[in-house]
């Protein structure tokens, strides 16, 4: 987790601004995401048995492997606001928040999905733990991508 926390802490002073070097910001996050998040999970469920690791981390890499493409929905969706930035319609604004409650709902959909999945792998309290460090490991990547998004201007001349 502390690993994480550099690189994201790095990561805030690699990019100048929103627009500049977001491309490089991306790739650099879905990199980070990649190589660390298994390695947070497995320190962080530090108990696991043999066998619960054999049934638990294939789930987790099919459940991984369907996150991803709520990551790069994600990704595309900033994209698209760097690049409606300085031209933002009402329109153009209302689909873009559109599109962001239906990504937030399916990948709660893709969460229910898998959750019953992995408490075959899990005790309920280890299943919740894993949740725990998924939501946390979330929370930090989602922090540093909004951290450095500007505001939407709302008035006319801002």
């Amino acid at each position: 987790m502390k690993k994480l926390l550099i690189i994201i802490a790095m990561l805030s002073f690699a990019v100048p601004s929103f627009a500049d070097d977001l491309d490089q910001y991306i790739k650099l996050l879905k990199t980070d995401l990649k190589a660390d998040a298994r390695d947070i999970v497995n320190k962080g469920m530090v108990t696991f048995t043999p066998e619960e690791a054999k049934r638990f981390w294939p789930i987790y890499e099919s459940y991984m492997s369907e996150r991803e493409k709520f990551l790069d929905a994600r990704l595309a969706l900033i994209m698209e606001y760097a690049d409606n930035f300085d031209k933002m319609t009402d329109e153009k604004a209302q689909q873009l928040l559109n599109r962001r409650f239906e990504q937030l709902k399916l990948r709660n959909q893709l969460d229910e999905k898998y959750r019953p999945q992995f408490a075959t792998a899990l005790s309920p309290r280890r299943l919740v733990r894993f949740y725990q460090i998924q939501q946390e490991l979330e929370v930090m990547i989602e922090l540093k991508a909004i951290s450095n998004i500007p505001m939407m201007k709302w008035w006319q001349g801002e």
